[in-house]
C-alpha cells in the first residue's frame, strides 16, 4: 500500500469525479477506460521488456529515457 497507495488514491478520487460528473454511466465508463489502459500498459511493458533484454545498457537507458518521454 505504501508503493501504490497515491495511485488508489488518485483512482478513487477520478471514479468519484466521474461519478458525479455524469452519474453510474460515466463511473462504469470511467472503471472500463481504466482497466483497459492497465491491461494495454502491462501488455506493452511485457513487449518493452522483451525488447530490452536484447539490447546492451546504452541503448536500453536511450530506449526508456525516449519512451518516457513520449509517453508523457
Amino acid at each position: 500500500m505504501r508503493i501504490f497507495g497515491a495511485s488508489f488514491a488518485v483512482t478513487v478520487v477520478a471514479l468519484v469525479v466521474a461519478f458525479l460528473y455524469g452519474g453510474p454511466q460515466a463511473l462504469l465508463l470511467a472503471a472500463i477506460l481504466g482497466v483497459l489502459e492497465v491491461s494495454l500498459s502491462f501488455d506493452n511493458a511485457v513487449i518493452n521488456a522483451t525488447v530490452l533484454q536484447r539490447m546492451n545498457e546504452f541503448w536500453q537507458k536511450i530506449f526508456l529515457t525516449i519512451g518516457v518521454l513520449i509517453a508523457v
